[in-house]
């Protein structure tokens, strides 16, 4: 038995202890410096790999062993060769397999998951379209959205000066179409304010014209007026008073005129008027018309 090399290495009967790393004999078992215990030496070094060798390719493999034997020749050696390169391709069943052992149903959890999405966007919007909805209405019901305040007098301008606007040639048609814009109460007082026949029909004659404007708020939409142009949105004195989803109450300033071109004369009243409008039908309609006290 040796001992260490002069070079540093160890004999052929001797091994360093894993463990401490001091110089023991090959067939120790049991470090005497560390007590260690050790693994009894083998013949021959395990291969791990050989243990984990694909089946496919020791199967390949028995090509050149049967090569090397005598046992196939000639053509029986290459149809031998492809049915080995024939065993190592997937079918489709084993390809479908491992997709579905990997991904199970795919098509049943992708639609479950759109559906779950779809549904979770429609509550996300129709939330969002109540909140919006809740947000124009104050807890009183008045309207507070800019658009719907603005939506609402300009809707009230035009009933105005419709109602209050008539020609004496003309008058059967006009009074017709004012009256399409009143409520069945609002109709009858309206009645009471019209000349009767016999002077509509002396109106007639004079040419008689009546007109009514909401009068603009600047210079450029009075000259526009004086040529018979009504006011244009934010530019009309109209003011709502009150407002919510059925009913609204609006203050307007009307110049209504009344002209005779056969006798040249023209007659402007200006007037405060309080108009009340209530929703029918998903349409407003003038339900009261009052001068303003």
């Amino acid at each position: 038995m040796t001992g260490v090399r002069a070079n540093g290495s160890v004999s052929s009967d001797q091994k360093e202890c894993p463990f401490c790393a001091e110089t023991i004999k090959a067939a120790a078992i049991k470090c005497r410096y560390c007590g260690s215990d050790l693994l009894p030496p083998t013949d021959e070094p395990e291969d791990v790999r050989d243990e984990v060798a694909a089946p496919e390719e020791a199967e390949v493999d028995t090509k050149p062993q049967a090569e090397a034997e005598g046992e196939v020749e000639g053509e029986a050696g290459d149809d031998a060769g492809d049915e080995a390169e024939e065993s190592t391709e997937e079918s489709p069943e084993e390809r479908a397999g491992f997709a579905e052992r990997w991904l199970g149903d795919g098509s049943r959890t992708l639609t479950a998951v759109l559906g779950v999405l779809v549904l979770v966007a429609g509550a996300a919007l129709w939330l969002a379209v109540d909140l919006v909805s809740k947000d124009d209405v104050a807890p009183g019901g008045e309207l507070t959205a800019a658009g719907s305040r603005a939506a609402i007098m300009e809707h009230s301008v035009g009933l105005t000066q419709t109602v209050m606007s008539y020609q004496a040639a003309s008058a059967e048609k006009d009074i017709a179409a004012a009256k399409k814009l009143m409520t069945p109460g609002m109709q009858k007082d309206y009645e009471k304010t019209l000349p009767g026949e016999d002077k509509r029909k002396e109106q007639a004659k004079l040419g008689i014209k009546v007109s009514a404007q909401v009068a603009p708020l600047s210079e450029e939409g009075a000259k526009a007026g004086e040529k018979g142009k009504a006011c244009i949105e934010e530019d009309c004195a109209a003011s709502i008073i009150s407002a919510t989803e059925d009913e609204a109450e609006v203050l307007l300033f009307v110049n209504q005129s009344a002209s005779a071109p056969k006798t040249k004369n023209t007659v402007v009243s200006p007037t405060w008027e309080v108009l009340t409008l209530v929703k029918e039908d998903g349409g407003w309609l003038i339900s009261e018309m009052k001068a303003a006290s």
